[in-house]
């Protein structure tokens, strides 16, 4: 029983706090149910029943004055409330008793007022079975009464059993009315709950993006100015979160809400995602919407107090306004794009920034490609470009880079970073890949047969260092080179999977393939790193040699690499080469190889089979 009552303490709860509200009206009608009646039974007797309820309902109001919704109930309460609950039902029986006992007008008059007893607890009892059971006792077994009352006025059996069974209907009439009253009432809290649910964060307990879509619909229409949504990132998400751990940070994110919310005049901070927060506003202007995120930022400059600890927390904030006319991203909605705005803000290195149509352009023409690269590989669109690489001390041409070329039938010459980045985001990598290699492989075959002994390189993408099938496909294909194939890795997708990466590359190793490293110094160089990783050759990211020649500290970051790669055994190859005071400086440093637009630009092959016969025929030629 113990269990079962304290399941049900929040639904006595607020029948106490309703029927405190209600006691004026009970102390009133029980008033005017005195004057009425005391006609048909005698002022002394209405008098005394008036006392006898008045003093239930006080004594109630007293017991009960410091109980709410809110407030957990003792268990000897809720005894308490079950007792008087039946006193007041007993009360009211008690007077009809007295009228029933007054005649054949008052049997009448007693049945009407327990039935109407029985209505009133049935409504008022709530979610408590144990409530409407003790309200419902007393006039229930009172009819059991009305008998000897019909027979003292001449009625008859059947006159009494007629009375019984209707009380006993009523009785259980309401109770299964209450039943499905219950199951209603049930049905109708637990859509709402779910309704607030699902505008509301489970965890932070914050409103969601559901209930800032809502916010945008209403102010869209009800707004003058501009409305504005703002999500704002929590910068170096993933590190806090690791460094004080998930229910921490779920705290952190409720405090930053509250602040950000307390910055911004109250307007409510909904949680978007879980480094996502975001508010609805309404500005003049952008240029007002851009003050108002300021604003924002502000609120973050000091630290967040998280129980023991200060916690410095910065944001990035990205804008997008609901007018906003985009023709090509249309079905980006405006919280979308302000998501979008964020991600864009960090690639600028900015705090603040409003969507750029422009620089999002139009993911679903590009999505498109993939589905179309397929028959570029046959319909002879996609094509491969070589890259000269020139050897510092022979003077000869070595060997050469493979790159990817699509000449789309709408779009024209397409960037190669355009379509390669799709690719690897799209999981078409490795359908790029061994179309690339299986190219290289027949072409080498192809300069063996002119004449011309050269390397091969194929960049192979960080996404397939994970790809053992991939992996075994290209040890097939290789089988079958002509000479030398190298692989170049950059250097950021090493690191990244660096365990994984040594298995990958030493496998391919062992089979005879060169590998490079690829664009060094543009990422997260580490001795640590080179030292591990079974490479052959290290090819200085173009970024650094470019300018080598008049900026001396380029120059002396690629001294340092040219040096660091030999003493590990590396070859050292620099791309980017466009002057000859950078070419002469590369020789003196001891740089083996030497690759860019003063070497060759990418040519076909079969430019580049008339580019090798030119040098070996003019010797002239052959002088960078």
């Amino acid at each position: 029983m113990e269990p079962y009552l304290s399941d049900l303490r929040p639904s006595i709860a607020a029948i106490i706090a309703a029927r405190r509200a209600q006691l004026g009206v009970r102390l009133s009608s029980a008033a005017l149910i005195i004057c009425i009646f005391q006609l048909q039974t005698g002022l002394s007797w209405a008098l005394a029943w008036g006392v006898t309820y008045f003093t239930v309902q006080l004594v109630e109001y007293f017991v009960f004055r410091k109980v709410d919704e809110t407030r957990a109930m003792a268990r000897s309460a809720e005894r308490v409330f079950f007792a008087l609950t039946m006193a007041n039902s007993a009360a009211f029986t008690s007077f009809g008793l007295l009228l029933a006992a007054s005649g054949s007008w008052g049997v009448m008059c007693a049945g009407i007022l327990w039935s109407g007893t029985i209505a009133h607890v049935t409504i008022n009892s709530g979610g408590s079975r144990q409530t409407l059971q003790c309200a419902l006792l007393p006039p229930v077994l009172a009819f059991f009464a009305l008998p000897g009352f019909i027979l003292r006025d001449g009625g008859n059996l059947t006159d009494c059993i007629t009375a019984v069974a209707a009380g006993l209907f009523s009785g259980f009439g309401t109770v299964a009315m209450w039943n499905v009253y219950q199951k209603l009432l049930k049905s109708a809290t637990r859509a709402r709950e779910f309704g607030r649910q699902a505008q509301f964060d489970s965890e932070t307990g914050l409103p969601n993006r559901a209930a800032l879509n809502q916010r945008t619909d209403e102010l869209a229409s009800t707004a003058s100015g501009v409305v504005v949504v703002a999500a704002i990132g929590i910068d170096r998400f993933s590190h806090l979160r690791g460094a004080i751990g998930h229910a921490p940070m779920v705290e952190l994110i409720a405090q930053l809400a509250e602040r950000l919310s307390s910055a911004f005049n109250g307007i409510p901070v909904m949680r978007l995602s879980s480094g996502h927060l975001g508010l609805a506003f309404v500005a003049r202007d952008m240029a007002e919407a851009f003050h108002l995120a300021a604003t924002l930022q502000g609120a973050v400059t000091r630290p967040l107090q998280l129980r023991d600890t200060h916690v410095d927390v910065s944001v990035t904030i990205g804008l997008s306004e609901a007018a906003d006319a985009l023709q090509h991203a249309a079905d980006l909605a405006i919280l979308d794009r302000a998501l979008i705005a964020v991600e864009q803000a960090r690639e600028a290195r900015r705090h603040i920034a409003s969507f750029d149509a422009k620089l999002y352009g139009n993911p679903g023409a590009t999505l498109s490609l993939m589905s179309e690269m397929s028959r570029a590989f046959d319909n002879g669109q996609m094509t491969i470009a070589y890259q000269p690489k020139y050897d510092l001390r022979s003077g000869a041409i070595v060997g050469a880079e493979a790159l990817a070329r699509w000449d789309h039938p709408e779009r024209g010459a397409l960037r190669p970073d355009l379509f390669v980045e799709m690719a690897e985001e799209t999981g078409h990598i490795g359908e790029l890949t061994e179309w690339v290699l299986r190219r290289a492989v027949r072409d080498q075959h192809r300069l063996r047969a002119a004449g011309f002994n050269l390397s091969i390189a194929v960049n192979w993408s960080g996404h397939l260092l994970d790809d053992v099938g991939f992996t075994d496909t290209a040890l097939e294909i290789a089988r079958g080179a002509a000479g030398k194939l190298c692989l170049e890795v950059t250097e950021t997708a090493i690191i990244g999977n660096a365990g994984l990466a040594r298995q990958t590359l030493e496998r391919l190793r062992a089979a005879g393939l060169t590998i490079s490293i690829d664009d060094y110094g543009s990422g997260l160089s580490s001795m640590a790193y080179l030292k591990n990783i079974p490479a052959d050759e290290l090819k200085i990211d173009k970024a650094f040699v470019l300018n080598m020649a008049t900026d001396p500290v380029d120059a002396v970051l690629v001294r340092a690499a040219v040096s660091l790669a030999h003493s590990l055994g590396l070859q050292v190859v620099a791309e980017g080469v466009e002057q000859q005071a950078a070419l002469d400086l590369l020789g003196e440093m001891g740089c083996d190889l030497a690759q860019g637009y003063l070497i060759a630009r990418p040519i076909p092959l079969q430019d580049l089979v008339a580019y090798l016969g030119d040098r070996a025929t003019d010797p002239a030629s052959a002088a960078v």
